[in-house]
């Protein structure tokens, strides 16, 4: 069972910036309680200060992650690092898995957790900042936005609810469920994305073809304005999502979504 208090005294002793105290309280949680959703490996490891992207390791299945807190809760955008190197770290299968860590600085516990898989990490929720000004310390650096509202439900999977600790077979089995995204190439697995999340706003059972085409064509050919032949693609994603039980065919150009 997790632990949900953040508080240690001697942290506080050693450090005066609120900054400082929520990193180091924040860190040594993750370290100290947090298992590992992609294996149930009772640990994870904390990576040397200053690694690129990731901050901690499943010494088991070599899953890295990032941790993200904050003691207001996550919105539709999540601030990230450099925007070309997060780029580079997508195309190469290199992106690491999330925890987005909501605590409260009323009483030094995590109020919600939700862990994003890396696999949900696509250019087509990456969003390129303005570069710093020339007169800025780390002048021309160019940062990048997550746009976590473009992700489907099943890749913002709950560890911790509103202090409520959802059980680990249920985490486990939600990324277990979607974990055949990781075996695709990037842009594959970014389109799966896109059209699940498409489906999911639909807020229907049962759709038709046609219907989705007239729902989502416009939105998806925006997010991947390279693509030529948008209803091709539908179709193909489509039927990745019903060949890996997301999705049922029920005839001719009909679908239902499978809870």
């Amino acid at each position: 069972m997790l632990n949900l208090s953040l508080y240690q005294k001697n942290v506080f002793r050693n450090y005066k910036s609120n900054s400082q105290i929520a990193r180091v309280l924040t860190e040594s949680w993750f370290s100290s309680e947090m298992y590992c959703p992609c294996c149930l490996n009772e640990k994870i490891s904390k990576y040397p200060n200053n690694q690129k992207v990731a901050d901690f390791l499943c010494d088991s299945c070599k899953n890295e992650f990032q941790g993200k807190s904050s003691s207001k809760t996550f919105g539709k955008i999540l601030n990230d690092g450099e925007y070309h190197t997060m780029l580079s770290f997508v195309k190469n299968n290199l992106t690491p898995n999330f925890f987005l860590l909501h605590y409260s600085k009323e009483d030094w516990k995590v109020k919600n957790l939700y862990f994003i898989p890396k696999f949900f990490i696509n250019e087509s929720i990456i969003i390129k900042r303005n570069p710093l000004s020339k007169t800025a310390r780390r002048a021309g650096w160019t940062g990048c936005n997550l746009l976590i509202e473009r992700i489907p439900k099943e890749g913002k999977i709950y560890i911790i609810n509103k202090g409520e600790i959802i059980d680990k077979s249920n985490v486990y089995n939600t990324w277990k469920k979607m974990s055949f995204l990781g075996k695709k190439d990037p842009s594959t697995r970014g389109w799966t994305s896109d059209v699940l999340k498409c489906v999911q706003q639909q807020d229907k059972e049962k759709f038709t073809l046609q219907e989705f085409y007239k729902f989502s064509k416009k939105y998806l050919q925006e997010l991947h304005p390279h693509n030529k032949n948008v209803e091709a693609k539908i179709r193909q994603q489509l039927q990745i999502l019903r060949d890996n039980g997301i999705l049922r065919f029920d005839s001719r150009g009909t679908y239902s979504t499978i809870t």
